[in-house]
């Protein structure tokens, strides 16, 4: 039996988009929500980004993607927040009804998005689909805040490409052998590039695509796919197809069974990231041991082999966790070679850090004890330091360290 791709965008798609940002024309699932939960400023800069590529001022789409990490990052995008967004994102009109129903012997569904590979998978456990791509992936440490991040091209055009490739993988026909749904601007190249392309409650540009039919609820699909699988193209090029479902409805038991299904699939995903977490962190844990330089009760007492500001030169410090009110946050802070990060301050650059050649963390600070939250990148040697009452013996732990690091 002949097989196509059903090929469908996830963000307004799959799953509902609930929230829009003011001066912003669209909805997002997750995007825009991340951005409310961030703050008010966060929000601004969502605006002013969305404006920004409206205007043609970024260079792609991927850029635009990037400034948005890098906002996720400066302003602590925390798991427990992605996560939430994720697990109570809402399957649109008739999704789980029509994927339940779906004939999959004639039919392989495929989902490319803009959005989050994060999102994608909840789809692919709980829906059965095999193949999804999302512009973006998220990485959190075992801290729970966004360390790393994976982005490829399948937004806007991006999605053809990723497309194109599928199609030459299973050797079927560009021109035949798929059709798409999705909702937004973004996809109205893939739109007008497909054999036939619904659209669920569609923006207005999307609607101008030549030939595209909208439709209200997933369930809406499945009389077209029918007509589709068995050569009614008459039917469908004019838009006239019986709407009469084609399919029987299941029965309670057979619901019940599918919920049952559902159910243990997410349980199998969950378990799957318990594992994933548990060697990530595995692995976090051994890179941070390697990088701690031990700090000995004697390294406060002797005198130092070298000035600290010789041993600085050329090198990039931090020193996090010291109350403002201490004398030695303002003796350092007064120093041109050491960037002081005071306690409490959880919305400093990220890059300082993660640019850093070595860090000093005074170790009763416990907001920033955790500091490998902020590292996006190889983690900076680093060690921990207690807070003497006397500014030069705290100094001379500095430089005793920091020679040791250097030189033995």
């Amino acid at each position: 039996m002949k097989k196509r791709f059903l090929v469908m965008d996830v963000e307004g798609t799959i799953f509902k988009a609930t929230f829009k940002l003011h001066g912003v024309d669209y909805k997002s699932t997750l995007w825009q929500p991340i951005a409310r939960e961030l703050g008010d400023a966060a929000m601004d800069e969502e605006n002013e980004m969305a404006q920004k590529y409206e205007k043609g001022e970024y260079a792609s789409y991927l850029d635009w993607v990037k400034a948005t990490i890098d906002m996720h990052k400066r302003y602590s995008l925390k798991k427990k927040v992605f996560d939430n967004l994720i697990d109570s994102a809402e399957y649109n009109t008739g999704v789980e009804e029509f994927f339940e129903n779906l004939n999959r012997n004639e039919w392989i569904p495929v989902l490319i998005s803009g959005g989050f590979q994060n999102l994608i998978r909840r789809a692919e456990n709980e829906l059965d689909i095999e193949y999804g791509f999302g512009a973006c992936e998220y990485y959190f440490d075992d801290y729970g805040y966004l360390v790393s991040h994976n982005i490829q091209p399948c937004d806007f055009e991006g999605k053809i490409k990723f497309l194109d490739t599928l199609l030459s993988d299973f050797k079927m026909n560009k021109k035949t052998d798929w059709v798409f749904v999705g909702d937004g601007k973004n996809d109205i190249p893939i739109a007008k590039a497909a054999p036939k392309a619904f659209g669920i409650n569609p923006h207005d540009d999307l609607k101008k695509v030549d030939g595209l039919i909208e439709i209200h609820s997933f369930m809406d699909l499945l009389p077209y796919l029918n007509e589709i699988a068995h050569g009614s193209s008459s039917n469908i090029a004019s838009g006239e197809v019986s709407h009469e479902k084609k399919m029987p409805q299941a029965k309670d038991d057979i619901s019940k069974l599918h919920k049952r299904i559902a159910d243990l699939k997410k349980q199998n995903r969950d378990l799957k990231q318990k594992i994933n977490d548990k060697a990530f962190k595995d692995q976090k844990r051994e890179n941070i041991k390697k990088s701690e330089i031990e700090v000995r009760d004697i390294d406060y007492k002797i005198t130092p082999k070298k000035e600290l500001s010789e041993l600085t030169k050329g090198l990039k410090i931090v020193f996090i966790g010291l109350n403002e009110h201490y004398e030695s946050f303002h003796r350092l802070s007064a120093r041109n070679d050491i960037k002081v990060i005071p306690a409490g301050n959880n919305n400093f650059d990220q890059n300082i850090i993660s640019n850093a050649d070595f860090l000093f963390i005074y170790k009763n600070c416990i907001s920033h004890s955790d500091i490998y939250h902020a590292f996006s990148g190889s983690i900076p040697a680093y060690c921990f330091l207690d807070e003497p009452t006397n500014q030069e013996v705290l100094e001379n732990a500095m430089a005793n360290v920091l020679y040791r690091f250097l030189y033995e």
